[in-house]
């Protein structure tokens, strides 16, 4: 390609306008944006979802094959999804077994390293690793999000830290989590925060009225339909600045007693975690990073899930796993099944975002009462076509299986192939 047409190519992925730019979402008028796959193919994105605390003990299963492979009730809500879904069973961090509960489950949820007793230390999540060796190809390495601040101080005299996040970018500093939609919103699309008092759609108007002259009439609704959910989620960004603070504990003031932050969070719980959802699904879409984490809750986690019928805070609720605990955790299960509904509506040429997507949902431990020697993880999404659902597989006595054996294949199909991360050298077999 010569030196013109590549900037041809650069100019119509990206709409620009004043402090603000626009990656665009995969048209087939045009070349797919910078850094893209060399074949004519939406590139595979990775995202890791979780949650704390595991599930209920008695409720977290999954049997059979295809069309007709059986759910507990925990994942109910992925009904409709059996058939794209992969659950494992069995597999685990053996480092996670050595110390303290909450804290030392979930810091080396995504590394499967040692993690220091004494000091903040554990090793580089695979997510940062793929942000660090490949996450050049994309504006935004990574997407680093989460519904839930980080818990301050010590249990039994180690970091509460290492609970809080998931995702490391060195053995000794956690990634930024953005909790904030507006600035989650910022990082995808605004290059001058100045001007925020501007819609993001207006600020490119002009641009994309050029481009629309050069696109196929299939490819002006969806650029349509792009533009229109661009400017949806940001209203409801500027609208959720006027509500009281998110989470499930209700405080005794009935109003904010202090002005709320501009850029703002929503008050229930539901539209919260949706909002964050679909900051996630703009992000693949528009090509502007392929690697995502978004962490719903910590471990250990503080919030009421009223709007199920939940009383009691999440960390006690697993602990005495009471029904409605099936409640809450299909309401985790939810947002699975919310992000395969809106990546399967996105058409990318032959596939759907879905198709090109993988989605790996875990947590910290099994069950409330501190079973780490096996995790609940399910993968959804098809990795550009490496990855066949309806299937129950179970590693709890096979010879591999470690979790960072499955982080090599999340890598291998995001574009990253190593001989081995953590504590592992060899791919899980059979999946």
């Amino acid at each position: 390609m010569s030196t013109n047409s590549a900037a041809i190519c650069s100019r119509r992925t990206v709409l620009r306008g004043l402090g603000v730019s626009v990656a665009l979402p995969w048209l087939e008028s045009l070349p797919f944006a910078a850094g893209a796959n060399a074949a004519d193919r939406p590139p595979t994105r990775t995202l890791v979802t979780f949650t704390g605390m595991g599930f209920h003990s008695q409720h977290w299963w999954a049997k059979g094959e295809g069309a007709k492979m059986e759910l507990g009730p925990c994942l109910k809500p992925l009904e409709s999804w059996r058939e794209r879904l992969v659950f494992l069973r069995g597999l685990w961090n053996e480092q996670a077994n050595n110390g303290v509960i909450h804290c030392m489950q979930t810091g080396n949820m995504l590394s499967g390293a040692p993690m220091s007793k004494t000091e903040v230390r554990t090793g580089v999540s695979f997510d940062q690793l793929m942000a660090q060796r490949i996450g050049d190809r994309t504006r935004i390495p990574s997407l680093v999000l989460g519904c839930e601040g980080p818990i301050p101080g010590l249990q039994d005299g180690h970091p509460l830290l290492y609970s809080s996040h998931i995702s490391w970018s060195t053995a000794v500093s956690p990634t930024w989590t953005e909790t904030r939609p507006a600035l989650a919103f910022d990082q995808l699309f605004r290059t001058d925060r100045k001007k925020g008092d501007r819609r993001v759609v207006d600020a490119v108007l002009e641009d994309a009225k050029s481009l629309r002259q050069r696109l196929s009439v299939s490819d002006q609704q969806r650029f349509e339909e792009y533009l229109g959910s661009v400017h949806e989620i940001e209203g409801r960004i500027k609208r959720a600045g006027k509500e009281p603070a998110a989470g499930g504990w209700k405080p005794t003031l009935t109003a904010p007693d202090r002005p709320r932050p501009a850029d703002g969070v929503p008050a229930e719980i539901p539209e919260y975690w949706k909002l964050m959802n679909d900051i996630v699904l703009l992000a693949f879409r528009t090509d502007s990073t392929r690697i995502a984490t978004l962490k719903y809750c910590n471990d250990g986690s503080i919030l009421t899930h009223a709007h199920v019928g939940a009383k009691d805070q999440h960390h006690q609720m697993a602990h005495t796993q009471p029904k409605e605990l099936v409640a809450v955790n299909q309401f985790f299960m939810s947002q699975l099944a919310y992000l395969c509904e809106r990546m399967a509506e996105v058409k990318e040429g032959d596939r759907t975002l879905l198709d090109s997507t993988t989605v790996m949902h875990c947590s910290s431990m099994l069950h409330g009462n501190h079973d780490a020697k096996q995790l609940p993880v399910v993968l959804l999404g098809g990795a550009g076509g490496k990855l066949r659902g309806g299937r129950a597989l179970d590693y709890l006595n096979a010879p591999n299986r470690r979790m960072c054996s499955l982080f090599l294949s999340l890598m291998d199909w995001g574009g990253l192939e190593l001989d081995r991360f953590g504590d592992s050298t060899a791919r899980l077999a059979g999946l």
